[in-house]
């Protein structure tokens, strides 16, 4: 049996690291058996290592700003842009 991991929210601001509740948790995942907080972490890390789709704009680096006049955006209805998201490696859809 694999070794209990610890809680990423009980273990905040603590010298000792608190074990996981496992199914006594609510954001515990049964089918996976793991922490949803570690999944949403771990799918996050993923979407940062994909490269972004072509549509999509790259964030330009930050450069020290000098002194220019602020415009204020158009509140008006803009279309969205579509985000291409990456496949979930943890979706539930063949999990009974």
């Amino acid at each position: 049996m694999p070794e209990t991991p610890y809680c990423p929210l009980l273990s905040i601001n603590k010298d000792i690291p608190v074990l996981c509740q496992e199914e006594l948790c609510m954001w515990y995942i049964k089918q996976l058996k793991l922490c949803s907080l570690t999944v949403m972490a771990y799918t996050n890390a993923l979407n940062l290592q994909t490269p972004a789709a072509s549509g999509t704009p790259q964030a330009a680096p930050l450069k020290p700003q000098q002194s220019q006049p602020q415009v204020k955006q158009n509140l008006t209805n803009q279309p969205k842009r579509e985000e291409v998201k990456a496949p979930n490696p943890f979706a539930l859809d063949d999990l009974d």
